[in-house]
């Protein structure tokens, strides 16, 4: 089954979302003073990575060209706007921390847009429901740990 332009574009949109967590999580881990949380995040950046080379990888297998491993502008924002905010919080674990849930959340939006369309294939849909599933899980955890703080 080939691909429509749309699916194409929100599967690179997925790649490009996976990027900017996985750089995310990176620059969070950065900032944290628990070493629970250092591991935490840096699981989460090697998971969000696999998610993205694992979308590539799948449009790869469809016969399409394999579409770069960079993120956006927006998460490069994102990421500016977290280093602020820590600076000015004494980088507090909370920031970081609520920084990564809004990250995943869009993420988590992102993916069920994709979910959401039509015919998509049954391959396709297994491998980004289990990459839904797992962000689910860790916004939960992460809210979990917020409530904590």
């Amino acid at each position: 089954m080939s691909l429509d332009q749309k699916l194409i574009g929100s599967l690179e949109h997925l790649v490009v979302i996976g990027v900017d967590g996985e750089e995310g999580y990176t620059k969070a881990a950065e900032m944290v003073s628990s070493k629970d949380l250092l591991a935490q995040f840096e699981q989460a950046a090697t998971s969000r990575n696999i998610q993205a080379e694992a979308v590539r990888n799948y449009m790869s297998d469809q016969g399409l060209k394999k579409p770069e491993h960079k993120g956006e502008f927006s998460g490069v924002l994102h990421r500016a706007w977290l280093d602020i905010k820590g600076t000015l919080s004494n980088r507090s674990d909370s920031v970081s921390i609520s920084s990564c849930v809004t990250g995943d959340k869009a993420a988590i939006d992102a993916y069920q847009d994709v979910l959401n369309e039509k015919d998509l294939p049954a391959d396709l849909q297994k491998l980004l429901s289990s990459h839904l599933a797992d962000l689910k899980t860790d916004v939960k955890n992460l809210e979990l740990l917020l409530a904590d703080k």
